[in-house]
């Protein structure tokens, strides 16, 4: 005879309570080492980050291994998310509105993420799955704009297609973007149209 064992209600509630605060929790985590780097703390442990998100350092440690490990979980939460911008499927489209489509994309990815890929960034001196993130970002962009503009690539100089890829660039956007704000997407893609359209061999 199979024995069953059926939870309560208030069983269940009380579930779904600790779920709720273990998320939140891990929430004002990842916020706090955020708003640390922002201030310039790179050299950080696991109780000031505990401290900072207002939980103690044991329980730090119940949600993350490490600090790395704390990155780590960080950007797989926001991969989900961003999948979509680091696309290598090239839209059937004019140069002019793949340019455009693209720049969206990583404006887009600057606009909504910039603050956890900037703390990425920063601790990736002391850590290196935050080393090995970064890394892995720029070589995906590059290969991307490389995928995007393949046709483009193999009627111009190499250093001038090298040149416009750092121009799209994570970095050289996201400071255009602070310069620009919203009209990023409409100066930069002129831009870039421009230089991909005079392209002496």
């Amino acid at each position: 005879m199979a024995i069953v064992n059926l939870m309560s209600g208030a069983t269940i509630h009380k579930l779904d309570g600790r779920h709720d605060r273990v998320r939140k929790g891990k929430e004002a985590v990842i916020n706090a080492i955020i708003a640390m780097v922002a201030e310039g703390r790179v050299n950080l442990s696991a109780a000031d980050i505990a401290t900072r998100a207002g939980i103690s350092e044991r329980t730090f440690t119940r949600y993350f291994d490490s600090i790395g490990d704390l990155i780590e979980l960080s950007l797989q939460q926001i991969e989900p998310h961003i999948k979509h911008m680091l696309t290598f499927d090239v839209p059937t489209t004019s140069l002019h509105d793949r340019l455009e489509a693209l720049i969206q994309l990583r404006v887009s990815l600057i606009r909504t993420y910039s603050p956890l890929i900037e703390a990425v960034e920063q601790l990736s001196h002391n850590w290196a799955s935050a080393k090995e993130a970064t890394r892995g970002r720029d070589l995906t962009l590059e290969a991307q704009f490389q995928r995007w503009f393949s046709a483009e690539r193999t009627q111009m100089n190499e250093d001038r297609f090298t040149a416009i890829g750092h121009f799209l660039s994570y970095a050289s956007l996201r400071q255009l973007f602070r310069s620009l704000g919203n009209r990023t997407e409409a100066v930069v893609t002129a831009m870039a149209f421009e230089l991909f359209s005079n392209r002496p061999k």
